[in-house]
């Protein structure tokens, strides 16, 4: 949660600048940048935990036991892929993007929020998954 707040802070400030009518960024000469920045917040959001799920499944397959600091060290780097998102998502936001580049990185924003999130509930299911001792 501790990674997060420096995002919370700067959706905040944008949200005040905003209602004081100052733009923080200008976005006519940034607009060119929203399409990318939104594709990068999709793959952070759902691909990229994806590929390092299946790496860490692929070197441990053959294993019969994972070791807490493999374990831990794949779920850290879980958490710092995903949490690259809304920051992404805060750069999006502060160049006024259009409604479908907004939406669509807030919506992936929510989804690594959630989905990623490490609960006991699915901490206890990927120990029993990568057969952590």
């Amino acid at each position: 949660m501790l990674m997060l707040a420096p995002a919370l802070v700067g959706f905040g400030c944008v949200l005040l600048l905003r209602s004081l009518g100052i733009d923080p960024i200008e976005g006519t000469t940034m607009a060119r940048w929203v399409p990318v920045l939104f594709i990068l917040a999709v793959v952070s959001a759902a691909a990229a935990p994806i590929l390092v799920r299946a790496a860490f499944a692929h070197r441990m397959h053959l294993r019969r036991q994972t070791s807490e600091s493999e374990f831990f060290r794949f779920q850290r780097t879980i958490l710092i892929v995903v949490m690259a998102t809304p920051y992404l998502t805060l750069v999006v936001y502060a160049l006024v993007a259009p409604a479908f580049y907004l939406g669509g990185a807030l919506l992936a924003m929510l989804y690594a929020l959630y989905y990623h999130y490490p609960s006991e509930r699915r901490l206890a299911f990927d120990r029993r998954v990568f057969r952590v001792q």
